[in-house]
């Protein structure tokens, strides 16, 4: 990547188009997300009123990062409505491939994490990674996450081989080093 200027915020709702494509993107780029080219994807307008959604509710967000005009990764906090799980958070993160290896993910977590503390709600975060993602498992460590357990045959490849995923989670209101 050239030197470039990389922005990273809410989502709003003129990012819808350029969210859009990243996700059909990055289904077609990596193997580790469980979405692939034969996932339906979103419209511009179905990902406005994701947007929309989210700008309205208290406990999730969709934060992403631009260079220029280009939106080139996201990292949207999914939460439930209902009293007995509103505080839990669950994580998805994607970075274009051309954006990899540039820190992108972690200032996204970082982000994310900040804006969880803050909320007022959250006091959970979790998320699933393909254990053969060492790259992201090793990032979400580093950000507090701890490997929960193993979900066997939790996701699998173009051809049919079973793998193994993480399930992680991080404790929000807990300084411990433990993260218990």
């Amino acid at each position: 990547m050239a030197e470039a200027e990389v922005i990273f915020k809410e989502a709003q709702l003129e990012d819808a188009a350029g969210l859009a494509q990243l996700l059909m993107d990055v289904a077609t780029e990596s193997e580790f997300l469980t979405r692939d080219d034969d996932s339906p994807y979103m419209t511009a307008e179905e990902t406005a009123g994701f947007i929309k959604n989210r700008l309205a509710s208290p406990n999730q967000i969709c934060l992403i990062a631009k260079v220029d005009s280009r939106v080139v990764g996201v990292l949207n906090i999914a939460a439930a409505s209902y009293t007995r799980v509103n505080h839990i958070g669950d994580i998805f993160i994607a970075i274009a491939k051309d954006f990899w290896g540039y820190g992108l993910g972690q200032i996204l977590m970082e982000e994310a994490i900040d804006w969880a503390e803050h909320s007022g709600i959250i006091r959970r975060l979790e998320l699933t990674v393909q254990a053969r993602n060492e790259r992201a498992v090793h990032l979400y460590q580093k950000c507090g996450f701890r490997i929960e357990g193993t979900k066997e045959r939790g996701a699998k490849t173009k051809n049919g081989e079973f793998l193994d995923v993480y399930l992680m989670g991080k404790l929000i209101d807990d300084k411990s080093d433990d993260n218990r």
